[in-house]
């Protein structure tokens, strides 16, 4: 099977790092393809942020509509998921609602650790609306930039682990969800240290994409994510092509 690979942002190495994660659990017979948008942010940790590399990753979906058996939107807010998923017939997956779920096997409840302070209220309401809000203990962040990550791994396994803990301790999860694509490099390092499951949404995406794709399952097309309806838009190629 073929998976798209889409980084919302627009920083190499965190494209790079995106698709090491995904080639690492992917199966023998699964082609990786992971890409960037070729314009928006260089990270996303705010509302504009997120509403600007949504339309840039739809974008590149229109582009990129066949070809794939799956798609994965590697960001942890899942920017745009509903919207892709009206564009393709393949299943579409967020990073976050695969963690998430994947979590939901494995623990009665879970904590989502993510970056910058600011971010907490667009994962709370990602959580809403993903469903998840009863099983979801918390939403911690390490005061850490996205693209601070990966300049000192170190600090980042350090203040991860000690929000881990107090998510475990203080908030009750039974398991820890990585809220950023950057932080998956420590997800191993992340379980010897809490002694919990840690789940690192691109891993997770891709393998629910490859049971999907053995199963059979495409996206429902009754109601919510149908196809977009043939619509005139205005200097707006890319989305204007699909009403031809």
């Amino acid at each position: 099977m073929r998976i798209l690979m889409i980084n919302p942002n627009t920083t190499e190495s965190m494209t790079k790092a995106i698709d090491e994660a995904a080639r690492a659990v992917a199966g023998p017979d699964t082609e990786i393809v992971t890409v960037q948008p070729r314009r928006g942010p260089r990270s996303i940790e705010g509302h504009l942020e997120e509403a600007t590399a949504a339309v840039a990753t739809l974008e590149l979906m229109v582009e990129r509509r066949t070809g794939y058996d799956a798609y994965v939107i590697a960001c942890a807010g899942d920017p745009g998921l509903a919207a892709a998923r009206e564009l393709v017939d393949a299943p579409v997956i967020g990073i976050a609602e695969a963690a998430m779920h994947m979590a939901c096997l494995v623990a009665h409840r879970f904590s989502i650790i993510s970056v910058v302070d600011r971010i907490k209220p667009m994962l709370t309401d990602m959580v809403q609306v993903a469903g998840m809000a009863p099983r979801c203990a918390s939403v911690r962040t390490t005061g850490l930039g996205v693209l601070e990550i990966e300049e000192d791994w170190d600090e980042a396994l350090r203040r991860l682990t000690e929000q881990g803990r107090l998510a475990i301790t203080e908030d009750g999860a039974e398991a820890i969800v990585l809220g950023c694509a950057g932080m998956g490099p420590l997800d191993r390092q992340l379980r010897a240290e809490l002694n919990v499951p840690v789940l690192d949404g691109c891993a997770c995406a891709v393998t629910l994409a490859e049971a999907c794709h053995r199963y059979g399952i495409t996206t429902s097309k009754a109601s919510a994510y149908r196809a977009p309806e043939p619509k005139e838009y205005l200097d707006w190629p890319v989305f204007d092509s699909l009403a031809r």
